[in-house]
């Protein structure tokens, strides 16, 4: 059996004398035979032989790991728990404070170290700024665990915000990871999941993640993770493929379209690895699963699903961890609400399925973050709000002609298809509704559709006939449809019908006053004004029209984006427009999921979408996180056709109730911000089909009533969201901005950190921006810097930019990782100060709370102050990491107390700890382990020190540590 020698450092006893411990000071071989030095303290120094000796360690001692292999690292310190004898072999179960793991090891490489409370009771500060390093020591410790709690720190290309902090910190601190985020559009919640996979595999709890999001967000969600996150995912379909089920041990980061992944049918199960479906269950298990979205996941309450919703019942089962994220995940429908809550939180299946009678069980599932609430980290409203303008246009006599000819057709056209029946009935009326949806966009999308019906028909060459499709509310290109249907006439005398119309809409694009006013009122944004104009409408025919016309009178070249176009030429278009061109114009297909915002507040809606929830998806590509200045936006209202003026009715109605509301209720006093608000959420909920659908005969009856009845079913459906979806609470905001740490502070405590390691630094211009200056131990130990030893640096992220000499220095910098483990390790010697600071109190300990799950695994931690009154009371007092921070601590002396007072008010402190801690336990987080991590004393006199007590540990009668 090999030797296995106790380290320099390390304690022990003598077999004979168990009681007589002491710490090893060298080894060496004698007379062949490998011996020992130990100071036995009041027993003296001495030899003993090997076999001589035994672990000195007690339970309660704090000790550190040294590793036997050098390229290791250490696990650091922990307390000692138990000791054991097994197969000749002495082992210590140390319960480890970083980690809070339990490991049995070897006591021959365990080194004994002082902890705050053997330092406190023996009121040993070594002589060397010890009220600094102890102040170091609490601030690194609440920054690593804010960081480890929000990830807000990491290599970010952003600065979160408070309301993404306070979210992320609730989730992580509430021991699982299975919640739907449910925060207004807009709000960032990119960013927040981005922060939470940051703060999770920081925990070492995160691995395999697949987020699982609309086909038109793949890429943007794989370049915001990849820019801003600085993590590198793969886009299942795209970027890779697999042929083979076991190749999935490669892919560990993956991003997969939602309808690619769906099921073929409702009967697919899964187990043909032939289908996207089948080959993504076969992946195995994932740390977490994310949809975007989710309200497209729909299950009612018959159990009718969709193939989106048993995509998501499939993966459930391959995950502990399940977030959805959706701006309006209830929708008024509390049958499919349930049924998204039971997907989350299946095991809360029986609360939730009395979601009507107690709505508690929500806040355990729903975190939600709205507009109209938040604020950046100085308390001010991120959103300056939403200005909409009308302009109403008038047309003249011609175009009245021309309405009065397209009614006549589309309801001929209409009546054919009813008399005619089944599929090409059904074909025919399609066709109708194409005409109105086109013509209530622009004359010229009419006319060009018109036109090609009437070469269709006169070519009459081919059998064809239309297939309607499910998503013409996202087809941009129904100018074109039409040209595929029947070659043959509808109904005797539609080419006559046809041609005459072409002929009215020929005059009436001569002198059409709807684009006239856009001419004018771009020549005064953009040429006069200077401003950057986004301009949305339908359909592409519309838009090549808009095009030609800016083109031809105003000399202005617009972008475009359009449902023709790839990721890549539209990310290449917004980049554009974000740089030097003034004017881009967008279609909804096209415009999906693009972020505009960054350099544009004006939004131009030429025409009235027939699904006015779109309006509200429009406004925010604007109306977003980043965006600094009011949203105003421009609405085209022309009276021109039946479906125009039942649109407009809607949004006269829309408008008249949120300026009532804003009257009478203070929370909507600020009209702009709260309207853009409301405006959007009932029009995601307001369903007018069934008005548009009656409008086939040209006219409808009492279409005011009809629109404030559609009204009152979208306000019945917000109310009962608002109702059930809980919003963070304000103390949760106010914690957020009040505990976070800005980039600022963190290069303050770099700053002070650095003389402690014989390191220099000079400023340049700016507070976060200075040269560092390595002595030469620390050369070549720190990757980013390379070899050099003068390295400019920078902590504030808009400053730095990569592929240059500055260097950024966050949580994914090894050197601020340096700085941060070694002002909190044990060897820094922070665990006990004496301040002169008279706004200190008298005590206070510091303590760090970590908790688990129920199989022991670590979940989460909350470091905890403790102080002591002047009532002698023990209170919480977070509040003094800031005021630590604010400058360098003053010095004071050891305190005149013996070692017993001592330890009555660490018993005291420790005792307040565990009833804080408690707060926080549930049947997800349970205890692990609490921690003293510093223990500090205001100087009130600097008489001697008191060392008396018998029973408690002195430098007298213990061995030196």
């Amino acid at each position: 059996m090999s030797d296995l020698v106790p380290i320099v450092g390390s304690w022990i006893c003598k077999r004979d004398d168990p009681d007589k411990i002491g710490v090893v000071l060298h080894v060496a071989n004698r007379n062949g035979r490998t011996a020992i030095e130990a100071d036995f303290g009041p027993f003296g120094r001495s030899w003993i032989a090997q076999h001589e000796w035994g672990s000195g360690l007690r339970p309660g001692f704090t000790v550190q790991d040294i590793p036997l292999s050098s390229v290791r690292r250490t696990l650091g310190t922990g307390t000692v728990v138990e000791i054991r004898e097994l197969a000749t072999r002495e082992q210590a179960l140390v319960q480890f404070h970083q980690s809070g793991k339990l490991i049995w090891l070897p006591f021959e490489r365990l080194k004994r170290v002082k902890d705050p409370s053997l330092r406190f009771k023996r009121s040993e500060p070594i002589e060397d700024r010890a009220a600094e390093r102890t102040s170091l020591n609490i601030i690194a410790q609440a920054l690593k665990s804010w960081n480890e709690a929000t990830g807000a720190l990491d290599r970010l290309d952003v600065d979160p915000l408070p309301h993404q902090i306070a979210l992320v910190h609730h989730i992580i601190n509430s021991g699982q990871t299975n919640w739907l985020i449910a925060d207004d559009v807009g709000l960032g919640k990119t960013i927040e999941v981005g922060l939470l996979m940051a703060g999770l595999e920081r925990r070492e709890t995160l691995r395999r993640i697949l987020l699982v999001v609309p086909s038109g967000l793949t890429r943007q969600w794989k370049d915001e993770m990849l820019l801003k996150f600085d993590r590198r995912f793969l886009i299942y379909g795209v970027d890779f493929r697999v042929s083979d089920h076991k190749e999935w041990g490669l892919y560990e980061r993956v991003i997969v379209s939602l309808d690619l992944a769906k099921p073929r049918s409702s009967d697919d199960d899964g187990a043909d690895l032939d289908s996207n479906f089948g080959m993504l269950l076969a992946a195995g298990s994932w740390d977490i699963v994310i949809f975007d979205e989710a309200h497209r996941l729909a299950r009612n309450d018959r159990g009718q699903s969709t193939l989106r919703f048993k995509l998501a019942q499939a993966l459930r089962k391959k995950t502990d961890s399940l977030v959805l994220l959706s701006g309006t995940p209830h929708q008024g429908d509390n049958g499919k609400f349930r049924n998204l809550l039971s997907l989350v939180r299946p095991d809360l299946k029986p609360a939730i399925d009395q979601l009507e009678e107690n709505s508690d069980v929500v806040r355990e599932i729903v975190l939600r973050n709205r507009k109209i609430d938040t604020v950046d980290i100085e308390g001010n409203f991120l959103f300056k709000g939403v200005s909409v303008k009308r302009i109403e246009v008038s047309h003249d006599p011609a175009f009245a002609e021309m309405e009065r000819e397209l009614k006549t057709y589309l309801r001929t056209g209409y009546q054919a298809g009813e008399a005619m029946g089944g599929s090409e009935g059904r074909a025919i009326g399609f066709v109708m509704t194409i005409y109105r949806k086109l013509a209530s966009s622009s004359v010229a999308a009419l006319h060009m559709s018109l036109k090609r019906r009437l070469e269709r028909i006169e070519e009459a060459n081919g059998s064809e006939t239309l297939n309607p499709s499910e998503d013409d509310d996202v087809d941009d290109d129904l100018s074109n449809r039409p040209a595929t249907a029947s070659p043959h006439q509808f109904f005797d005398g539609e080419i006559e019908l046809i041609q005459r119309l072409l002929g009215k809409t020929t005059d009436c694009m001569r002198t059409d006053r709807k684009c006239q006013e856009l001419v004018e009122l771009i020549n005064r944004l953009v040429n006069a004004e200077g401003e950057k104009v986004l301009i949305f409408t339908e359909y592409r025919a519309t838009q090549a029209f808009i095009l030609y016309m800016l083109r031809s009178v105003l000399k202005v070249e617009p972008l475009l984006i359009h449902g023709g176009h790839s990721a890549d030429e539209k990310r290449d278009a917004v980049q554009r427009f974000e740089e030097d061109a003034q004017v881009l114009i967008s279609t909804e297909a096209g415009g999906e999921g693009l972020n505009m915002h960054r350099s544009c507040h004006i939004l131009i809606n030429y025409d009235l979408p027939w699904n006015p929830s779109r309006i509200s998806q429009r406004i925010g590509r604007l109306y977003r996180y980043g965006q600094m200045k009011k949203v105003i936006v421009f609405n085209f209202c022309a009276r021109d056709t039946i479906d125009n003026e039942i649109l407009g009715v809607l949004f006269d109605r829309l408008e008249a109730i949120v300026s009532a509301m804003s009257r009478v209720s203070t929370e909507f006093s600020d009209y702009d911000t709260y309207a853009a608000e409301v405006m959007g959420e009932l029009l995601d909920r307001v369903d007018i089909s069934l008005l548009l659908e009656e409008a086939k005969s040209g006219k409808i009856e009492r279409p005011t009533e009809r629109v404030d009845a559609a009204l009152a079913e979208a306000r019945k459906a917000k109310k009962m969201q608002d109702e059930v979806l809980l919003t963070m609470t304000d103390l949760e905001l106010k914690n957020a901005i009040t505990n976070s740490f800005t980039t600022e502070e963190v290069c303050s405590i770099i700053k002070r950190a650095l003389p402690f390691f014989g390191i220099e630094f000079s400023s340049e211009s700016g507070r976060e921006k200075f040269v560092i200056r390595l002595p030469d131990q620390l050369k070549g130990e720190f990757p980013e810097f390379g070899t050099r030893t003068v390295i400019p640096v920078t902590t504030k992220r808009a400053d730095w930019r990569p592929h240059t000499d500055v260097v950024l220095l966050d949580f994914s910098s090894s050197f601020v990782d340096f700085i941060v483990n070694s002002i909190t390790s044990p060897e820094f010697e922070g665990g006990y100060g004496a301040f002169e600071d008279p706004s200190l109190p008298e005590f206070f300990a510091a303590f760090l709370a970590r908790f688990q799950n129920d199989q022991g695994r670590t979940q989460s931690e909350r470091l905890i102050l403790v102080e002591r009154g002047p009532d002698g009371r023990y209170s919480a007092a977070n509040h003094l990491v800031k005021q630590l921070l604010n400058g360098t601590a003053a010095e004071g002396l050891p305190i005149n107390k013996s070692p017993a007072t001592k330890q009555t008010e660490l018993g005291a402190a420790r005792d307040r700890a565990e009833v804080l801690m408690a707060e926080d336990l549930s049947k997800f987080l349970h205890p692990n382990d609490l921690v003293l991590l510093a223990a500090a004393e205001r100087n009130q006199s600097n008489g001697p020190k008191e060392v008396e007590d018998a029973g408690i540990e002195t430098a007298a009668s213990m061995p030196p540590v």
